[in-house]
């Protein structure tokens, strides 16, 4: 991964190009790194404790926002699938914003306005973009959830999908679905296997449910009501039993995979006979067929399913899948267009985080007035040491007295007190990685 170092060398009462020009000699020899001098505003200096208290957090502050510039890369590169076009900061590749960057006036006005107010309005502007990825990021996953969804709903199975997902109009209109006093057609899902077992046994699953004894009258019709103790509460209705299922009746509706699916017509069940009790006629109870005949049918592995069936979603499981699709498209598309825009904005705060921090450093390490010039090193990242070797060394040349500052320092960290590279050296050196380059 390639990094970008963010550099303050003293002018010692020279002019800052001479400076940067005598750095940049050494520095971009053999086309090593390319240097980019940064003009640096009038930024308010403050007192000693705002400073102090500054560089303790700008750190922690950056690597937030650092997060967040990622965080928005990470979601665009996502989003975007296979090659996707660069993001880019004011309309230019990153690496044209770092060789180009100066200080933007308009966004970050800095005359009059103590540098905590400008990380204040930095750190607002990161975290809006952190709390609106959030949202957008959750709008895109429901939308892929619901595709998912969509699309499992293709994967028919006769037993659990809803019967719109295979069934049209068409089909339904080819069986005779009855829904009256005494009949009930319903679906019967069996394996693919088992058909032929169904077809030859079907009119005789659930034998025992049926109630089929009572009077034989029609020897006799006009014995038709007569007490003979044949009818009543004492007629024993079960003394003949059968299948409720009407034979003949078995439609194929539909096939999918290992799985059949045939319409049956059913009895709904029987009254037991009602009673008259002190001249009161209480009706009998209902006796339902159709829940034990479907234990019956589960019992021979075929499951039985009630119709219900809206037609205005007849067939429309394509139709949902389109739609789920344009939904997510629609996100997605906005999505990408929120992280090109915003990415450019939170890079750019992110920047000038990083040069608030690298004119705090400075005033707290070569004092004040404060005179030093500021550039940014893009170092080939195969020869990244050499180039920092060959920039430390350049910059003590040009100013002999911070090799005692190089050498406070080593000694510090000797003693366990030191901190990372950066912090060892004689001058402000901030190292951090280039985000959203070019592949």
């Amino acid at each position: 991964m390639s990094h970008v170092l963010l550099v303050t060398v003293p002018n010692n009462r020279e002019s800052p190009e001479k400076t940067f020009a005598a750095v940049q000699h050494v520095v971009t020899a053999s086309s090593y790194s390319t240097m980019s001098k940064v003009e640096v505003p009038n930024l308010v200096v403050g007192t000693l404790d705002t400073l102090m208290s500054l560089a303790d957090e700008l750190g922690k502050i950056g690597t937030v926002i650092e997060n967040v510039v990622r965080k928005v890369e990470r979601q665009y590169l996502e989003m975007a699938g296979p090659k996707p076009e660069s993001l880019r900061i004011q309309d230019v590749t990153v690496e044209a914003y770092l060789q180009r960057f100066q200080w933007d006036f308009a966004q970050y006005q800095q005359q009059g306005r103590q540098l905590g107010e400008l990380v204040s309005q930095i750190q607002a502007m990161a975290g809006k973009v952190d709390e609106d990825l959030k949202t957008l990021n959750t709008s895109y996953m429901d939308k892929t959830v619901a595709l998912a969804a969509a699309k499992r709903k293709k994967v028919i199975n006769l037993t659990t999908s809803d019967l719109e997902d295979f069934l049209t109009q068409a089909d339904m209109t080819r069986i005779d679905v009855l829904d009256t006093e005494h009949l009930l057609t319903v679906f019967v899902v069996v394996p693919a296997s088992l058909e032929q077992e169904f077809l030859d046994g079907y009119g005789n699953i659930g034998e025992s449910i049926a109630a089929y004894g009572g009077p034989d009258w029609r020897t006799s019709t006009s014995r038709v009501g007569e007490n003979d103790g044949k009818y009543g509460a004492a007629l024993e209705r079960t003394a003949v039993t059968g299948s409720p299922v009407v034979p003949g009746s078995a439609v194929k509706v539909a096939r999918e995979a290992d799985q059949v699916m045939y319409a049956i017509t059913v009895l709904k069940g029987h009254y037991q006979a009602g009673v008259i009790v002190d001249d009161v006629y209480t009706n009998g109870n209902f006796v339902d067929y159709v829940e034990p005949l479907k234990q019956a049918f589960r019992e021979k592995r075929f499951i039985v399913r009630d119709i219900v069936f809206d037609a205005t979603k007849a067939g429309g499981v394509d139709g949902v899948i389109q739609q789920a699709e344009h939904e997510m498209n629609q996100v997605r598309n906005a999505a990408l267009r929120w992280c090109r825009a915003h990415f450019g904005e939170v890079y750019g705060g992110w920047m000038h985080l990083k040069l608030v921090q690298a004119f705090v450093e400075s005033v707290l390490r070569y004092g004040l007035p404060v005179d030093f010039v500021t550039f940014l090193v893009v170092p080939n990242p195969k020869v990244e040491k050499e180039v920092r070797t060959r920039l430390t060394n350049v910059v003590l040349q040009l100013r002999p007295e911070l090799q005692m500052k190089k050498l406070l320092l080593s000694d510090e960290e000797e003693d366990g007190e030191g901190g990372d590279d950066s912090d060892t050296l004689p001058y402000v050196c901030l190292k951090f990685a280039v985000i959203g380059a070019s592949a």
